[in-house]
């Protein structure tokens, strides 16, 4: 398989001498996926990556189908842009036994002296054999907790690949947010605001739970996004109630009882677990608002009130969603936020997270 690979891989790049194309590497991204609807999703990430960051590319497809035995491979080369820059894309497709191959495949067709990042697209807690051995080869480990069956184990095995093996890792999930966390920090930055802030008593957080055609957990992005808010004003979660409409936190601040709802919308033309509006209320009762604009979600509204006045509306601006963006903000930053991992910490202490 491997002489396959670096054979398919000469053919091709003979047969475009003399065409001015340019071969180009920053890293290593090897990417794990199972054969399922999600695995387009995450091919066409892996396309929107190289895009920014040229580089080889090595696809894993795991075929769980019962019965299946097989180990295939697919070699190519992608386009970057209009400038005659190309990259390898190497697709390997497993299934059963041959699952404990594919790391003598992959390794002599890894670049050496370029960093390997591993894009872990399945729930990690879920150990494997190859995810062992990928994990050794990594330089960083990217997850996507949407794919994540509990938080709290998904939560418990992050912290325990940066504290034990000492890697930096890494959450799609969590860059999603991202933008939402830069407009609160924005928001609440201005002392009066902040003191606004820790007299709150309650949150309202609405998402978007219509699902993509394939498995996800839609409702993890606006559990990120209040654990974020909560674990940074070191607010104690008490209990957390669902009765799958509606998940209800209850927390301890050092002001009061502070009540957080998580709302579900469904809005197909939008993408999965996407953050619409959050609405922050305090005992003094004031109250922020932050709205997305549904016919353009890049738009957020931002409404601030109290029981003497009223702000003029403002509106922020959100960077255009694309496939892959979160991916490429991970793979820009270096080591691993500590903002994330003290919210791990918190999902970890907290089994009840879904």
């Amino acid at each position: 398989m491997t002489a396959t690979i670096e054979n398919e891989l000469e053919r091709i790049w003979d047969s475009l001498e003399g065409s001015n194309k340019i071969r180009a590497s920053l890293f290593n991204l090897i990417f794990f996926t199972k054969k399922t609807g999600r695995a387009s999703y995450i091919k066409t990430i892996s396309q929107t990556v190289i895009q920014k960051f040229p580089s080889r590319v090595i696809l894993i497809t795991l075929d769980t189908d019962k019965g299946a035995e097989y180990l295939k491979s697919n070699v190519s080369v992608q386009p970057i842009g209009d400038e005659g820059t190309v990259c390898d894309f190497i697709e390997i497709e497993v299934a059963g036994n041959y699952q404990d191959r594919v790391p003598f495949v992959i390794l002599p067709n890894i670049l050496p002296d370029l960093p390997i990042y591993v894009i872990w697209a399945e729930d990690p807690s879920l150990s494997s054999n190859l995810f062992t051995e990928l994990k050794q080869l990594a330089t960083r480990m990217i997850f996507d907790s949407e794919g994540a069956e509990h938080l709290s184990q998904f939560a418990k095995t992050l912290i325990d690949l940066e504290t034990k093996y000492k890697f930096d890792v890494a959450d799609l999930n969590w860059a999603r947010t991202e933008n939402w966390r830069k407009l609160l920090t924005s928001t609440f930055y201005p002392q009066e605001n902040f003191a606004h802030l820790q007299n709150c008593n309650q949150i309202e957080i609405v998402y978007n739970s219509a699902a993509p055609p394939f498995p996800t957990h839609t409702q993890v992005q606006a559990l990120l996004l209040q654990g974020w808010i909560t674990s940074q004003l070191n607010w104690k979660l008490e209990k957390i109630n669902s009765d799958g409409r509606k998940t209800s936190l209850n927390y301890q601040s050092q002001t009061g009882k502070v009540l957080i709802n998580l709302y579900q919308e469904q809005h197909h033309d939008l993408k999965g677990g996407a953050i619409l509006s959050v609405d922050i209320h305090t005992a003094d009762q004031c109250h922020f608002s932050f709205g997305r604009d549904l016919a353009t979600p890049h738009r957020v509204h931002l409404r601030f009130s109290t029981l003497e006045k009223c702000d003029i509306p403002l509106q922020y601006l959100f960077p255009k969603d694309e496939a892959g963006q979160s991916l490429v903000k991970e793979i820009c930053h270096r080591g691993t936020s500590s903002h994330y991992l003290r919210l791990l910490k918190q999902i970890k202490e907290h089994k009840e997270y879904a």
